[in-house]
């Protein structure tokens, strides 16, 4: 044992000595650009500097020197689309012409497009035909992300620095995100490390309810810069660590055991794997192209100059606390404080939700008699969570009533209905948040006014009287999208016709908790969980819950998969609660982002799996099961018809590299 121990020493210290080298001059041994490689960073270079969102490049997928057009797109996205399928279609029918006509009697068209491409035989120009792609131009995007990424460059090299990692690191989130620090994508990924939430748990970044680390821009870089590290201590080279991030570690060791090689552009040129498509193989490229821009800006963009710095100040709250009462004491406002701690979640400034004790609340800079005076106020706050003085959140479970609600929190049902405005009390659906009143909630008592659909439902205290208090009416926007087991399908007549709000709901899953017997439960493993998850929101440790079920280390959970749980009612009750807050976040920030604009049909093929249709669509499963009428499967059968949601960003600083294969300009590779 000694032995091995010195041996794991000896191997840390010749890590850390070759990550030290990694930070020298000479950065391009650590990022070259050979072969293929430097052909797919000029064009990237161009796709970042030469043209804006508003224009798009036609050209070649496989060989990206090739560049048929430049056009300049229409400004309604289906005008857009429809002009895009056109000048795809007209170039490939050229191509097509060309080949048959083996290179004579061309046209003055085709000739053009062959003083592009040079001499090729008729089986490559057919093959060029059907590699015919659309970039859209990303200058005035790249140039946002520049100016943005200043405000914590310091910050983000920093880290880099201190764990004797190559700087050029820094720039990874302009592929990322393009420094967007709340940039969330359809498939769930937040931050501008674009992570997701099994990867996070993984690095120790905490999502919760009112937290998500992701967006915290310091904690998030110091997991990103770990994962890039354990990246480059399996595959043993930068180039692969970074495409890693973007294809999965296990994925590029394939690709090397299958080429038996570690340099990134035979990789690319030769590697024919299933998943390895356009974005994978162009990951690298679009990396350097950034990394080249950002060096020298003012090479680029001839307007540049550098903001100046961000500072801040931090300190750790002494115990939980709301936004509110966090606003108060330091009389920072609310759009400061979201402004300096992204992490905090949206519901926290719109509900009564406690920001954790420890949070690292983020200010701007101040001297240390301000920070002083900060800490004092802080720790005068009232704890106003530990006697349950202020109104507490509850999120709804499948076929819970408010009656169970106000019994659970021993509370009056008349006080819970007039303190949420609700009109209709049998009308609450499942991922619906009610508040709870606390201690120092004013209550006053007015006649009632409600709209009951089953009066049984409702005890005779509410029809006695209605209770009403001053505070803000909350938004209950009742869900769009269709679920499995409720809601009015948004399929077949309505196929072209989403309308009104849509807003999370959770009645499409299954998150029950089925009694066994007393303290013995049976739940089913839903989208996104992991056995970390069940075991945080029963406060329990893992390995319990793989006894309990005969699991052995390292075993993966599946969904669908039952799984047994011993749960006291304290357990029980904040089991429901994580588990139904995890759920429905997923969801809001989804909706915060995005919009599901219409639902097309799409019929399954031979050979598509869910997995492969999740990819080619970017969705995350939660949409697609609950834009099913008819519930969703993992085994398909060819010829299903599937209803697919066509999603749109609510703002245009959402994804990099666009792929408009599917006719979606929003998606993020």
């Amino acid at each position: 044992m000694p032995h091995t121990k010195f041996f794991k020493v000896i191997l840390t210290a010749i890590l850390l000595i070759n990550l030290s080298f990694a930070q020298g001059d000479d950065w391009q041994e650590n990022f070259p650009i050979k072969g293929e490689v430097r052909t797919r960073v000029d064009f990237w270079v161009k796709v970042y500097t030469e043209i804006s969102t508003e224009e798009a490049f036609l050209h070649d997928s496989e060989d990206l020197g090739i560049i048929y057009k430049k056009v300049d797109l229409p400004a309604s996205s289906r005008r857009r689309r429809r002009f895009l399928r056109n000048e795809e279609r007209k170039y490939r029918k050229i191509l097509y012409s060309m080949a048959k006509k083996k290179g004579k009697n061309l046209t003055s068209e085709e000739e053009k497009i062959k003083s592009v491409i040079g001499e090729r035989s008729p089986r490559e120009l057919s093959q060029m035909a059907r590699n015919l792609r659309f970039q859209y131009g990303l200058k005035d995007r790249y140039y946002k992300g520049l100016i943005r990424s200043y405000r914590y460059m310091d910050y983000i090299k920093g880290v880099f620095e201190d764990m004797n990692m190559p700087l050029e690191l820094r720039f990874l989130p302009h592929v990322e995100s393009s420094f967007n620090y709340l940039a969330y994508s359809k498939v769930g990924a937040a931050g501008i490390w674009q992570f997701m939430r099994s990867t996070a748990r993984l690095y120790r970044l905490k999502v919760g309810y009112v937290v998500d680390e992701r967006r915290d821009v310091i904690k998030a870089t110091k997991a990103a810069a770990k994962l890039l590290r354990d990246n480059y201590r399996t595959l043993q080279s930068w180039p692969l660590a970074l495409t890693a991030y973007n294809h999965g570690a296990r994925s590029m060791k394939r690709a090397i055991n299958k080429l038996g090689t570690r340099e990134i552009h035979k990789i690319i040129e030769g590697y024919r794997g299933r998943r390895f498509g356009f974005a994978s193989k162009n990951f690298y490229a679009t990396f350097m192209a950034t990394v080249l821009i950002s060096k020298e800006p003012e090479k680029y963009f001839k307007s540049f100059k550098k903001p100046t710095p961000f500072t801040y100040s931090t300190l750790k709250l002494p115990k939980p606390m709301t936004v509110k009462q966090l606003s108060r004491a330091t009389g920072l406002s609310y759009n400061k404080i979201r402004d300096y701690n992204p992490s905090i979640r949206r519901s926290a400034f719109r509900s009564p939700l406690f920001l954790p004790k420890n949070f690292v609340f983020y200010f701007p800079q101040s001297d240390s008699q301000k920070i002083a005076s900060y800490q004092k106020k802080l720790d005068q706050v009232e704890d106003k969570m530990k006697d349950l003085a202020l109104e507490r959140l509850h999120i709804v479970s499948r076929g819970e009533s408010l009656y169970d609600i106000s019994r659970g929190y021993k509370v009056s049902l008349s006080d819970l209905i007039a303190f949420n405005d609700i009109v209709n009390p049998s009308r609450i659906y499942a991922g619906m948040k009610i508040k709870i009143p606390g201690k120092d909630s004013k209550i006053e008592t007015v006649k009632p006014k409600l709209a009951v659909t089953n009066p049984k439902l409702i005890p005779k205290e509410v029809k006695t009287e209605k209770p009403k208090i001053a505070a803000v009416k909350e938004e209950k926007p009742q869900p769009q999208i269709a679920s499995l087991n409720k809601g009015a399908p948004l399929y077949g007549p309505a196929l072209h016709e989403l309308k009104g709000e849509q807003a999370p709901n959770l009645e499409g899953y299954q998150l029950e908790l089925t009694p066994v017997r007393k303290g013995l439960y049976k739940i089913v493993i839903e989208t996104e969980e992991t056995l970390g998850h069940l075991a945080e929101w029963a406060a329990i440790r893992t390995q319990k819950i793989r006894d309990w079920n005969r699991l052995s280390y390292g075993s993966v959970i599946y969904q669908g998969q039952k799984l047994s749980m011993y749960l006291n009612d304290e357990q029980k009750t904040r089991f429901v609660q994580e588990r139904n807050a995890y759920h429905l976040s997923i969801q809001e920030d989804f909706y915060e982002n995005f919009k599901v604009k219409e639902l097309k049909k799409y019929q399954v093929k031979r050979g598509d799996t869910l997995t492969e249709i999740l990819e080619k669509f970017k969705l995350p499963y939660w949409l697609l099961r609950q834009s099913q009428e008819k519930g969703l499967s993992a085994n398909l059968s060819v010829g299903q018809e599937l209803a697919i949601p066509v999603i749109v960003s609510k703002s245009d600083e959402s994804g990099l590299m666009l792929d408009n294969d599917e006719g979606d300009e929003t998606s993020a590779d």
